[in-house]
């Protein structure tokens, strides 16, 4: 009995070793994860602030899509071109930069919405679907 007992034991500690011991796989860098976020889905606008005034009806209509390096966008006046390519600032994912060198911060990115915030410096309103203000935008999406 006492045999018995032992063997058990061992085989026991030998499990826990074993599951312990078991390397995980490594999680998804973040830049990978929120790229595939970004380019999941068609964004269409909800919300855009200009130094916490609401702005949206300068972005009626804007639509904005990724992939792994572009962008393009609809009806997105002079501060979203129609085109154009992107990549992340660093590996923490927080933050994009635009092929004009504007950098655009990710203040957040689930399945359903993304927003977006940008500094805009400058005013171009009165030129119909070209205008703009200068100032700090926060932009928030949903999914299409």
């Amino acid at each position: 009995m006492r045999k018995i007992n032992i063997i058990v034991s061992a085989l026991v500690v030998v499990s826990l070793l074993l599951v312990t011991g078991c390397k995980k796989d490594d999680p998804e860098p973040e830049t990978a994860r929120i790229q595939k976020l970004l380019a999941a889905n068609t964004w269409v606008i909800q919300t855009v602030t200009v130094n916490e005034v609401d702005q949206t009806n300068l972005f009626t209509g804007l639509t904005l899509s990724f992939t792994k390096t572009n962008f393009s966008t609809t009806n997105g006046g002079v501060v979203w071109p129609a085109s154009g390519t992107w990549e992340f600032v660093d590996e923490t994912a927080e933050t994009i930069v635009r092929n004009d060198g504007l950098q655009i911060t990710i203040n957040e990115a689930t399945n359903t919405s993304l927003k977006l915030a940008l500094t805009w410096s400058t005013t171009t309103l009165g030129g119909g679907r070209t205008a703009s203000v200068a100032g700090d935008h926060e932009f928030s999406f949903i999914k299409d």
